[in-house]
Order: C-alpha cells, then structure tokens, then sequence
C-alpha cells in the first residue's frame, strides 16, 4: 500500500491494494490514519460489489443507517438498509449534496465517515466532487476569532437540507462551532452550510453574519480539492474534519454509485480554548 497526497491540504490516492480481498490489520490501521490526516482518501480500478463494500467498511465500524428517510435524493438498497443508491439521469430533478456539507451534522451522533463507489461515471469529466480541510479552515483564522469561536456551539436542522412534506422527522442536534479530532487531536470548524440554522446563544443578526462568514471561509479554495471520478473509483471520507459538495454538470447523462457510512461513536468533541 501506498499513499500520494494529492493537494497540500486535503485528499489522497492510495495504491497497490486490492478491496476485493479481506485486510489485514495493519493495513486497516494505516487506512484510519491516511483518513485522519487528509480528511479523504481515493482508490482507482476497485470494481467491489455490496458484500465486499460492506465487509471494507465494518473494519472501521459498525454501519450506519441514514437519517434522511424518505427526504434524501439517494434511496437504500432493497437488500441492505445501510447502502444508499445514488443514481442520477436525464429524469432526476435533483442530486445528492449540491451545497457543501457534512454527512448528516443533524444527528446527535453524526456518521463517522462514509464510503461511496461509482460503477458508472458520465463523460467529459463531470461529476466530480469537492472536498475541503476543516483543519486548514480552522488553521486560517485569525487567534482573535478562534478564541470567540471557541466555546459556542450551533444547533444542526435535517429539515433544512432534505426534502419538506415527507413522514420523516428530521433530527435536530447542537455540536461546538469548534470541534477536535478524536484520532489526530486536531482542531477543525463544524459548521457547514446545509444543516447549520444558527448559532445558539446569539441574537439572530449576529448568528447570520457570523455563520455567512464562517460557510465561505470553510468553502475558500484555498483548502479545497476537485476529485475526478473514473469507473469504479472509491472516495472514503472523514466526517469530523471534511466537508464535500456534489457538482451536477453531466445532465442529461448518467452518474450511478453506492454509499455506505460507518456510525459515529460519539458527538463532535468540543475544543478547548485555543494555543496562545
């Protein structure tokens, strides 16, 4: 196994292994920390099916079941309630994560981490995704906002980000603006603009402006990668410490993939007061 970072702060391509096979548990322990370290990381030519998908993600977790409910554009396999089918086409009104976000910041446990292979790609180079460092976002701010950021914490609404009008009721959660990573002890921002309402304990004008420039600070380039998607790539991303936004610009071809999550086994950590 081998690993090549693909940008300064934010992904990487593993190579020479083989996810069809069952790993060993050295080489799980080396994914955990690729993963902690660059917040995703990708594998090409890994034509898995659902079992061999599934089994990879149990080395990391128990698998998780989305909270979504019938307001999600992916659907779950009729086999397997954890794998979500994400199929797109010249019919689909919509796709899944066109605004950046974690994975579900709503829930009181957020899921861990998740997994999605493509078996289909469209042409031309469309349907990539973005993926951005919340470390390297933290990283930028200024030692005044993080020590006024440090501490506050932002209530997380399902409701704003999947569908209205549907029998699911969507969690709703509060986790610390500035959160820490359990496995790198790293500091990172958890607020992301498709769950995050607002932030607890402020007036609602202060909570707007405040959060507005917390979601185009985290989206900045500046920490920001583009991964192109080929048949059968994996993307295998962290939760706590990257954020992702889906970009539909292939309609009317087609795009189809699998995801599977592996459930969160605690609430962000909040940070303790910042380094002087």
């Amino acid at each position: 196994m081998n690993v090549r970072p693909l940008s300064p702060h934010v992904g990487a391509e593993i190579g020479d292994i083989d996810l069809r096979q069952p790993l060993a548990p050295r080489v799980v322990s080396e994914l955990k920390d690729a993963l902690g370290k660059y917040g995703v990381i990708f594998f090409h030519d890994q034509p898995i099916d659902l079992e061999q998908h599934r089994r990879f993600a149990a080395c990391f977790g128990e698998l998780h079941i989305h909270v979504g409910g019938e307001g999600t554009a992916s659907k779950p396999d009729e086999k397997y309630p954890e794998v979500r089918k994400q199929h797109f086409h010249r019919t689909s009104k919509r796709v899944s994560g066109e605004v950046w976000h974690t994975d579900q910041s709503c829930a009181a446990v957020p899921p861990m981490a998740s997994i999605l292979h493509q078996t289909i790609v469209p042409p031309d180079g469309g349907g990539d995704t973005l993926f951005a460092s919340m470390y390297a976002a933290y990283d930028a701010l200024s030692p005044r906002m993080k020590t006024f950021l440090t501490g506050l914490t932002a209530t997380h609404d399902g409701a704003k980000l999947f569908d209205k009008g549907t029998s699911t009721a969507y969690p709703v959660s509060s986790h610390p603006v500035i959160a820490v990573h359990p496995w790198t002890g790293r500091k990172l921002i958890y607020v992301n603009r498709g769950q995050t309402t607002h932030i607890d304990g402020l007036p609602r004008d202060e909570s707007r402006a405040l959060l507005e420039f917390l979601f185009e600070h985290v989206e900045s380039p500046e920490w920001q990668m583009r991964f192109h998607w080929r048949e059968h790539s994996i993307a295998f991303w962290d939760n706590r410490c990257a954020q992702h936004r889906a970009i539909w610009d292939y309609w009317p071809h087609e795009r189809l993939g699998y995801r599977i999550q592996i459930k969160g086994t605690e609430p962000p950590v909040p940070a303790s007061a910042p380094d002087q």
